[in-house]
Order: structure tokens, then sequence, then C-alpha cells
């Protein structure tokens, strides 16, 4: 082979190599378009513009691991495996599909963070009167006891779409606390509650649109 062939060899390659790249690029970016719709037609951020701001830590920052049960991937996929689909968890940080124009970074912890905002919310605990934020403390149904509000901490798992993006489903696991003040000054935590589900969705006219929610566990 000569050079000239060398040269048209190495061309040609060099275009179906960078097709591959280019569709692969535009693949991840619909399945990052295709993700934030799903989840704003879910609810997940407030809508733009609006005043009220999310708490503090209120998802988990990163996405869960888990996969899709095997009922519901052969009822809504069509997958005849004795398993169920799991999404690959992109890249993308949760903050950057739930809130990509970053107008709340504060809602978005990592679990060592999360940690550190109980104890937060559990110090308030100790002298109401020098809160900063008093939103955070009501007195309990027992006169001379409070307790703060419910502390809310929600964890997803990517979404697993079909090849046409007309399904999709994912995983939903939240969990619920609070902390409690005795009229002695004891100070204790309430038992923590927990919901997993499993969410479908269909794309209806263009419009994602849930389908089902199961609830998987429950305390």
């Amino acid at each position: 082979m000569n050079f000239k062939h060398h040269i048209a060899t190495a061309f040609a390659l060099a275009a179906i190599l960078f097709s591959g790249v280019a569709l692969a690029e535009e693949s991840e970016e619909r399945v990052v378009k295709e993700a934030i719709a799903l989840f704003r037609a879910f609810g997940v951020m407030h809508p733009k513009g609006t005043p009220n701001s999310l708490p503090r830590c209120f998802y988990v920052a990163s996405w869960k691991s888990g996969s899709i049960p095997e009922g519901y991937s052969r009822k809504y996929f069509g997958i005849k495996a004795l398993a169920g689909l799991t999404a690959e968890a992109p890249e993308n940080e949760v903050r950057k599909i739930f809130d990509p124009e970053g107008q709340q970074p504060d809602a978005f912890c990592t679990e060592e963070e999360f940690q550190e905002h109980l104890n937060a919310v559990r110090d308030m605990l100790k002298d109401e009167h020098k809160l900063a934020d008093k939103s955070w403390i009501f007195e309990s149904s027992r006169v001379g006891e409070y307790r703060t509000r419910d502390v809310l901490h929600k964890e997803f798992s990517f979404p697993v779409f079909d090849t046409k993006f007309r399904r999709a489903a994912f995983l939903v696991n939240i969990s619920e606390s609070y902390f409690r003040r005795s009229k002695d000054g004891g100070i204790g935590r309430g038992a923590p509650e927990f919901l997993y589900a499993v969410v479908i969705f269909e794309k209806r006219n263009g419009v994602w649109r849930e389908i089902e929610t199961s609830v998987l566990g429950q305390t």
C-alpha cells in the first residue's frame, strides 16, 4: 500500500471514529434531555421562578444504584430475562438533571453533608429561644415538649428508557425523620420512616406522564 493509500485509509478510519463519537455524544445528549423532562414531569423541583426554596439536603447528590424489578421490566419493557433493568449511572450529577439552572444548590447533599444537617437540626432543640429559623421547631401536643419539622431526604436511580424513549422507569427512596425535646431537656430522634418505590412513565403526545407508582417497601 502506497503513501496515498495510507493517508486515505487513515482519513476513512478517522471519519468512522468521529462519526461514532458524534453519535455517542448525540445519544448522551438525548438521554440527558429526556431525563430532565421526565423528572420535571414528576415534580422533583419547584417550577422555575417559584420563590420558595427546597429544604437543605432534600435530595441525595448521587444516583441510587438498583434495578427495576423483574415484573415491571417484563410488563413495561418486554424483558424476558430473569433480571430487572438497570441504568448506568451517568457522569451527570443529580443536581445537573434536577436543577440544570443551578437555582437551588443547597438542596443536594452527600451522605456526610446530610448527617451534618441532621446534627444541626437536632441542635436547634437545645434552646428554641436562640434559633435563627424558628419555623423548624414547634410545640408538640404535650405542653413543654418540642419537636422539629420532618426532615425529608430523597434518593433516585437514573431512569431506564426504552430504545424509542416512550417508556421510562426509575426507583425512589424517601426517608423521613424528626427530633423531639422532652420537658426534662432530653433530646431524642423519632423513629425514621422509609418508603421505597418504582415509578413508571410513558410519553404521550411528546409529554412524559406517570402511569404507575408501586411501593416496594415501607416502614
